[in-house]
């Protein structure tokens, strides 16, 4: 996950007049720079290549080729920029897949193991469970029955404002209404499941419940409101949407952050980190459906 920006400023370039200061901000380096444009470019490349070859067995060795750099160079540099490792990315990335190819296909678990690339079916539906908590035959069976609930009917299920825990909003970057997935990681286990977690409106104040203390990140993911559960969780790999991660690391003390957090979505690009709302999300279709007759599942 990606916490405060280490961009360094160039003291002799105007950065703030500089056409690619958004990127830069994000990327944590300057586009300016020959240097850091490459090495952007080359994760990218590196990136696309996981996505055309899911289904093969793919090693270190062949992605840093793509990339043009040394496995230690490349694996160093993916991790600076995409805030997690090469292995780990692609593996979300082959979770992903399993998850469209299971909500919009025919195909057996066997077929779409092999399909997103592993040869060991233990392993893909190990893998699996971590992700969703369901085994994938069950997680078919469990969205199809209540995949169709818009994310809109959940904004109210979520806890916002009302829990006294930390404070901040989600906003859009465009004229439009968003609902978005929020999620709060600790810091120091970015890869687990998100602390707390809910569906809030952009553009309006919310409140999280409370949490440990810690240091945190904050992520989010923005739909439209009729956008439903299925769709959110059958997306195509490498389908773009609007992602957004705090401005700042949310530093909790006493349940509360002392300032408030704030993501601004964007457009999501192919290589920002893998974020993984699947098991929270369904949890909180879940309970939802314990609590009112209006979601049918």
């Amino acid at each position: 996950m990606r916490g405060q920006s280490t961009l360094r400023w160039i003291r002799e370039a105007n950065c703030l007049q500089c056409d690619k200061i958004e990127l830069c901000a994000s990327f944590g380096r300057c586009l300016i720079e020959p240097t850091g444009a490459a090495r952007v470019t080359a994760v990218a490349r590196a990136v696309d290549y996981m996505i055309e070859n899911l289904a093969q067995p793919i090693q270190l060795v062949d992605v840093a080729r793509v990339a043009t750099m040394s496995q230690f160079h490349f694996h160093r540099i993916f991790r600076e920029i995409t805030c997690t490792t090469p292995a780990r990315f692609l593996a979300a990335l082959r979770m992903c897949e399993a998850q469209h190819l299971l909500l919009n296909s025919r195909r057996s678990v066997t077929e779409i193991c092999s399909a997103v690339g592993y040869s060991s079916l233990g392993t893909f539906i190990s893998q699996f469970g971590h992700l969703t908590g369901l085994s994938p035959r069950r997680f078919r069976t469990v969205v199809k029955r209540i995949g169709q609930v818009p994310i809109q009917e959940l904004i109210e299920f979520s806890g916002a404002m009302a829990e006294d825990g930390p404070v901040g909003a989600v906003t859009s970057d465009r004229q439009e209404r968003y609902c978005a997935l929020l999620g709060l990681y600790r810091t120091d286990h970015p890869w687990e499941r998100p602390s707390t977690f809910q569906v809030v409106e952009t553009d309006h104040v919310v409140r999280t419940p409370p949490v440990s203390d810690g240091e945190y990140d904050t992520v989010s993911v923005g739909y439209s409101p009729v956008t439903t559960v299925a769709d959110i969780l059958g997306a195509p790999v490498g389908a773009l949407g609007r992602v957004g991660f705090g401005t700042r690391t949310l530093i909790a003390r006493d349940g509360r952050s002392h300032q408030p957090f704030h993501i601004a979505l964007r457009r999501q690009r192919r290589f920002d980190p893998p974020i993984e709302f699947s098991r929270s999300l369904l949890a909180l279709v879940a309970r939802a459906s314990t609590r009112t007759p209006k979601l049918t599942v």
